[in-house]
């Protein structure tokens, strides 16, 4: 009985493509290069806000209160907490301000000449309002404050009005046509917002119902008299709250002397 012959195993061919692999790979790898080197190259948003805010800081330098006592409250804007900007000096910076970061090149020149401008124009207001107000500033009665492009004078309520009225006395009126001759001369980007305060005492009358009726309607009052004056309207604003921002103790006479105020806040716009 003869068996068949048994074939020979067939050799296997040799695999050419095998260099695919090895060249899909590199492929794979020059993509991912290139993606990192993208991603790398992009701008980050959130940096590019890190740089103007830098450049704001840098601008603004430490806050400093024209008049530091009592009265003065912490204003409503929630700004940055240094102070008016200040234009870049020729010299070195004061120990005081804050030296440019060195990224400043990136901001772009219209920001900060927009700054510059508000800023001079803000001083300017400041220092003929501290003249005009140092008489009250001295006796307690009247504070500034400067924040970053923002001004906020407080005026005790017994500079303006009497006890529980919303009309202005006489005395007030003609100090108040004094401030509206240096609002005048703002740039009219500017917005200022009048805040009217009382202290925790309730009131019920035909006329003020309520500490928030009172608050308001005395706001309102010095806005029309700024309209009065040539403020522009489209800039102005009231505000009431009534007691709920106190800045002292309504325990004591003295603290809810110091509660019951009317707030001008001076607000430059932010740069773009």
């Amino acid at each position: 009985m003869q068996f068949p012959a048994k074939s020979k195993p067939e050799k296997k061919r040799p695999n050419h493509e095998r260099w695919v692999i090895s060249y899909a790979d590199l492929l794979t790898l020059l993509l991912a290069l290139f993606v990192v080197l993208y991603a790398s190259s992009t701008r980050d948003k959130h940096k590019m806000a890190e740089e103007a805010a830098s450049l704001t800081q840098a601008f603004h330098g430490t806050p400093i209160a024209v008049v530091n006592q009592p009265t003065a409250g912490r204003g409503i804007m929630p700004h940055q907490t240094s102070a008016m900007p200040t234009p870049k000096p020729a010299t070195p910076p004061a120990p005081r301000t804050v030296a440019p970061p060195k990224d400043e090149s990136r901001i772009p020149k219209s920001v900060s000449h927009q700054m510059e401008t508000e800023v001079l124009a803000l001083q300017q207001v400041q220092a003929q309002l501290h003249n005009l107000l140092q008489p009250l500033t001295a006796s307690n009665q009247v504070s500034m404050k400067s924040e970053p492009l923002t001004l906020t004078i407080q005026l005790n309520d017994s500079v303006l009005f009497s006890s529980g009225q919303a009309m202005l006395i006489p005395q007030a009126q003609a100090l108040l046509k004094s401030v509206a001759d240096s609002l005048v001369k703002l740039p009219p980007s500017f917005n200022i917002v009048i805040q009217g305060y009382t202290d925790d005492q309730p009131i019920n009358t035909l006329q003020f119902p309520s500490n928030w009726s009172l608050s308001a309607e005395r706001a309102a009052t010095v806005v029309q008299l700024f309209v009065d004056q040539f403020v522009d309207g489209t800039r102005l604003s009231a505000q009431g709250f009534g007691e709920y921002a106190p800045i002292a103790s309504n325990g004591t006479p003295e603290g809810r002397a110091q509660n019951r105020r009317v707030a001008i806040v001076i607000h430059a716009p932010d740069p773009q």
